[in-house]
């Protein structure tokens, strides 16, 4: 039988065995991949994982987070665990991300700009990233344009400054133990004196523990100085005995609650009980859009939860209202019409086309391993009896 209970998470309880043997709930890695870089003259090596719901041929895009140092694979693995976590507890939205890795011969020339070093490749790494990497990001992997970088050490640096000279194609960045002096350059200047151009928000969150205490004291008292900006959101955070390599666990869950807290209480608004209004969704969108600067989907779990919620409180009109929202959306989500064919049977309304519907999706979805696929189509037949 369906369950009816209205819990906004039940639905990850039917994930396919593959992903929890990847230790993840909402993502799977779809690929890894080399990008021989016209800009940087040698290879990079990416991984791409895409959420349980991405699927090639369907319309729906997703934010793109992009983590630099994939090689350093105890921090590398605990910032993707980080994003699962939230995700599967709604405090963020399903996002696409790239692992990028550097070669220890490469990784000081790739975050070094020539104004400090003559090899310094970093105008070099930046065009890599915005003209090569983020299209091919856009094109295969449905990304949109909200996005973030997430840079350790050298990287945190980098990243930093691309957040200043890069602030139109970017929503955040989240620098770890980054520093911000190096030969003629001083970001901390720059990040205090920062304009944003757009009418979306930005977010910049750094953290320093142990080791550059010089450099946090100067940024912060940099920010301080600075014009209050309510489309910049600035914040640093020092951990005074943390060591260099522990500032990534201590930082990253933070830091992207915080970026994503607007979109997780926009999105609670939608499946607040005291919301009975369905049309309400085109309103918090366009919300969501004037925050990002782009669209972002609700949730699968809030979208069907509504739905439940409705369908609990026996208004099986307004259920079934939710649950076609929820399959626009998500349309590989197919048990979303079994949820619809069993509110239509309460309403004593004629269900065929439902099936149909269902059927049709089933086939096409990726979102389901071949025997769930199978317990779907028993799930159906129990149901319509």
């Amino acid at each position: 039988m369906i369950k009816k209970i209205f819990i906004l998470l039940f639905l990850f309880n039917l994930l396919p065995a593959t992903l929890s043997a990847q230790n993840y709930e909402r993502y799977k890695k779809l690929t890894d991949s080399t990008i021989v870089s016209k800009y940087l003259g040698y290879d990079k090596k990416i991984s791409v994982l895409v959420p349980i719901e991405w699927q090639k041929d369907l319309k729906n895009k997703f934010p793109l987070i992009i983590i630099f140092d994939k090689q350093n694979k105890r921090s590398h693995n605990y910032i993707i665990n980080t994003v699962d976590y939230l995700t599967s507890n709604e405090q963020m939205p399903s996002s696409v991300i790239i692992s990028v890795a550097s070669e220890q011969r490469y990784r000081y020339l790739e975050t070094q700009y020539k104004i400090s070093d003559s090899s310094g490749l970093a105008a070099e790494n930046e065009k890599f990233i915005f003209d090569e990497l983020i299209p091919i990001a856009e094109k295969k992997y449905k990304t949109n344009a909200l996005r973030i970088l997430i840079g350790h050490s050298r990287y945190g640096y980098f990243t930093t400054s691309l957040f200043k000279s890069r602030i139109n194609d970017l929503t955040g960045v989240i620098a770890m133990s980054p520093f911000f002096v190096q030969k003629n350059i001083n970001l901390t200047d720059s990040i205090s004196k920062l304009n944003n151009p757009s009418h979306s928000r930005k977010y910049f969150r750094f953290a320093i523990g142990n080791d550059f205490p010089e450099d946090f004291s100067m940024m912060e008292s940099g920010l301080g100085k600075r014009t209050p900006n309510a489309l910049l959101d600035i914040k640093g955070y020092r951990f005074k005995e943390a060591a260099h390599n522990v500032t990534p666990g201590l930082l990253i869950s933070t830091s992207l609650y915080e970026i994503f807290e607007e979109w997780s209480n926009i999105q609670a608004q939608y499946s607040s009980v005291k919301q009975n209004d369905l049309n309400c969704k085109a309103t918090l969108e366009k919300q969501i859009t004037s925050c990002y600067g782009t669209g972002v989907n609700f949730s699968i779990g809030v979208l069907n939860g509504k739905g439940w919620h409705f369908f609990n409180e026996k208004q099986y009109d307004k259920a079934v209202q939710a649950w076609q929202i929820l399959m626009a959306a998500y349309p590989n989500f197919s048990e979303g019409y079994l949820y619809i064919i069993e509110a239509q049977i309460q309403l004593k309304k004629n269900y065929d086309k439902t099936v149909q519907d269902f059927r049709d999706s089933l086939a096409a979805s990726g979102f389901y391993t071949e025997q769930e696929k199978k317990d779907l189509l028993i799930e159906l037949q129990e149901l319509i009896k």
